[in-house]
């Protein structure tokens, strides 16, 4: 498990760097500042689609082979945006980004090959700190890189960086990482006809967690395709601020996933844990608007944070529990994949929203449209008895 919770921490690294700098260099690039939500959402269009397939042909060829090949890809999806010059470019880039990223089904598949039903919380949650810590790291060093010239080569720099993390990454997984999927379980998996998307959003249980999924992440990522630019209208910060509020979130992010989730999920359970997290997003976002300065802003990320820290490897617990061993790695896929899902409808509603009013609507919005994920996760817990 540490070494693939460092090879998620490097790769997370990478993706972290970009996320201060990029509505800069997306301007950079010349695209128009209330098109920059929208470049965000092609990431995720991208991991929508390469999630469901890393994950099932994880499930068939191995954990390790699917993680090198896709961390070639967020590789090569970096040098790309260092060479972006023009709008298409760097959508390309995006997308490749996000097809790359399918692969963080596979690092959760990974983790409950090796674990069992009572070590498995502990396990997603400490995989989870690696993606939190990436945000520490991540952000700051590129907005070190970067510094305060919105438009100048330290943009270029950063992400020159993020695709050296990559391979670093890759490196590590190529000399380290041993498969974690049996011979057998391979085999048998082959031997089964493969299984489509809709089957696991079919699936009584699982499909409530998948579609709680959907709308929970769509809202935070109203608030994550928002929050840089609304922070630079609202109170004046530029990429190196930024990166650090990012750090902000990142540390409460690994306290909540190293200290808290496993002793949480055992004294009250993943499906109460995971309405207490959707209750603390609504509540974080809804808080943000009214944040007049960056001591108020901390205080509504860290109850953000906390929320959005806990949900993630809470929801990968529950598609594990209710996934057979052999196809977990789709299951785990297809979870993925709705939060894509979640992640394109997100940007595009935040767009929307911000066109038609400003850009304080669209965390008010997130926070009502997280809240009806309680009563779908409420029901995926009755109907699977949990």
């Amino acid at each position: 498990m540490f070494t693939l919770f460092v090879i998620v921490f490097l790769d997370l690294i990478g993706f972290g760097m970009i996320i201060p700098v990029f509505p800069f260099y997306a301007e950079r690039t010349g695209v128009d500042p209330a098109s920059v939500i929208f470049f965000l959402g092609l990431y995720s269009l991208g991991q929508l689609v390469g999630a469901p397939v890393w994950g099932a042909m994880s499930d068939r060829l191995g954990r390790r082979p699917v993680l090198l090949l896709t961390l070639l890809g967020n590789t090569a999806a970096s040098v790309l945006l260092a060479f972006a010059d023009s709008g298409f470019t760097l959508a390309l880039s995006r997308i490749a980004a996000g097809l790359a990223a399918g692969n963080v089904s596979t690092a959760y598949a990974y983790a409950t090959d090796v674990t069992t039903d009572e070590t498995r919380p502990k396990a997603l949650g400490l995989l989870g700190s690696a993606f939190g810590l990436g945000f520490i790291a991540g952000p700051a060093l590129g907005g070190l890189l970067a510094g305060n010239d919105a438009a100048g080569d330290g943009l270029v720099r950063v992400a020159w960086g993020a695709a050296a993390m990559s391979m670093l990454a890759f490196f590590l997984t190529l000399a380290k990482l041993p498969e974690s999927l049996s011979d057998e379980l391979r085999a048998a998996t082959r031997s089964k006809p493969r299984r489509k998307i809709g089957t696991y959003f079919a699936r009584v249980g699982l499909r409530e967690v998948l579609f709680t999924t959907i709308v929970v992440i769509g809202a935070v990522a109203m608030f994550q395709s928002t929050l840089a630019l609304w922070a630079a209208e609202n109170l004046g910060v530029g990429p190196r601020t930024l990166g650090w509020i990012y750090v902000f979130v990142g540390v409460v992010s690994v306290v909540v996933q190293v200290w808290m989730t496993a002793p949480l999920t055992k004294r009250f359970g993943a499906y109460v844990l995971a309405q207490a997290g959707i209750v603390l997003v609504a509540l974080g976002l809804a808080a943000v608007p009214v944040s007049g300065t960056i001591p108020m802003l901390l205080v509504a990320l860290g109850i953000f944070g906390v929320g959005s820290a806990i949900l993630n490897p809470t929801f990968s617990n529950l598609v594990a529990g209710l996934s057979a061993a052999d196809e977990r790695g789709a299951a785990l896929g297809a979870y993925q994949s709705a939060a894509s899902f979640g992640r394109v409808l997100g940007p595009f509603l935040a767009s929307g929203v911000a066109t038609v009013s400003n850009l304080s609507w669209p965390f008010a919005v997130g926070a009502v449209v997280s809240l009806v994920g309680i009563g779908m996760v409420r029901g995926a817990g009755r109907k699977a008895g949990g």
